[in-house]
């Protein structure tokens, strides 16, 4: 554990903020947690990948490459981070901050930092990259981004620095990505050389989550607080499932390319309802392996991988194929 992050001098006028909000939500009615709970979906698996799905569909090919670049290299960040600070959640340092409990399902596993926070960061705030020039829009996702934030603190579940550090990861790899996707666009070849890096950057983290990190084993009352099996298996999840997507996108470019801008309003509106209905489906099945737990690592792996490659590499060869079909018969 890296413990100046657990230091009680550092640490205690953030939960004494904690605290604060805790009272404050205490003494109002429940319309402030259900609109937190609501918020904070834009930080979790299955709307973020929405929205850099449509983009890719949709919209703008490039775009969609970018979003789930910044997106997926994100997740492969935070989890390493968590497994390499594994700094307990604010309730396990702290008996004082009491969370929301519905906001525990994905705050099983260490907290800094905070996975949600980044993930708004880099996809909302990639979108707000792409709509620069939009200044009204790109305040208000700016604003939304924030505010997933700060929802993780008023629902208990992270402290400010896992915040803060959430959110400035995610909007530091929204920059460093758009010269990164440029030189990419400028020769196919260099996105299997953008892949090569990006994919041997998630293995050599695994192998050192796997075996050469050490993780706290602190019991109370006989019970560990972080099962780092657990973690690690969430863990190995999310990396299966952002590497099918950025596998699948990069492989697609390159080999068999398609231009979401392509097609007609009424043509890319059928492909982006085909291809929500799609993802839905799919997305319910790594969020109750996460839930379940009692899959090996491998097979989940390798299950979330194929879910993110259908994504970006299988379907929309699927549409270009059939809407190619349509064009000609016409």
């Amino acid at each position: 554990m890296i413990e100046f992050l657990s230091d009680s001098n550092w640490l205690s006028p953030q939960i004494d903020f904690l605290v604060y909000l805790q009272n404050i939500r205490l003494s109002h009615s429940d319309i402030f947690n259900k609109f937190f709970l609501s918020v904070t979906v834009f930080g979790e698996v299955w709307l973020p990948s929405l929205i850099c799905a449509i983009v890719y569909w949709c919209f703008s090919t490039r775009n969609g490459m970018y979003l789930f670049s910044v997106y997926g290299t994100n997740v492969i960040l935070a989890q390493l981070f968590k497994l390499i600070a594994c700094v307990y959640r604010p309730w396990v340092l702290d008996s004082k901050v009491k969370p929301i409990e519905s906001a525990l399902n994905f705050a099983k596993s260490y907290s800094f930092p905070s996975g949600h926070s980044g993930t708004a960061s880099s996809v909302l705030g990639g979108v707000a990259f792409i709509l620069s020039r939009y200044k009204i829009l790109v305040c208000l996702l700016v604003l939304l981004t924030f505010t997933v934030g700060f929802s993780r603190m008023w629902l208990g579940v992270h402290t400010p620095q896992d915040v803060i550090v959430g959110l400035t990861l995610g909007f530091i790899l929204v920059f460093v990505f758009n010269p990164v996707i440029n030189w990419a666009e400028k020769n196919k070849n260099n996105y299997l050389y953008l892949l090569g890096g990006i994919d041997i950057f998630a293995i050599l983290s695994l192998i050192y989550v796997y075996f050469f990190n050490y993780y706290p084993t602190d019991y109370v009352d006989g019970k560990i607080l972080v099962d780092f099996y657990h973690a690690i298996h969430t863990a190995t999840i999310f990396y299966g499932y952002v590497l099918g997507l950025i596998n699948g996108a990069f492989i697609c470019r390159k080999f068999f390319p398609f231009e979401a801008s392509e097609g007609s309003i009424k043509t890319r509106v059928i492909r982006g309802f085909l291809g929500v209905a799609i993802l839905l489906f799919l997305l319910k099945l790594p969020v109750q392996i996460v839930l379940d737990g009692s899959y090996s690592n491998k097979i989940s792996f390798i299950s979330v991988f194929i879910f993110g490659f259908i994504i970006t590499a299988v379907y929309p060869l699927i549409f270009t194929r059939v809407e190619n079909l349509f064009k000609t018969s016409k």
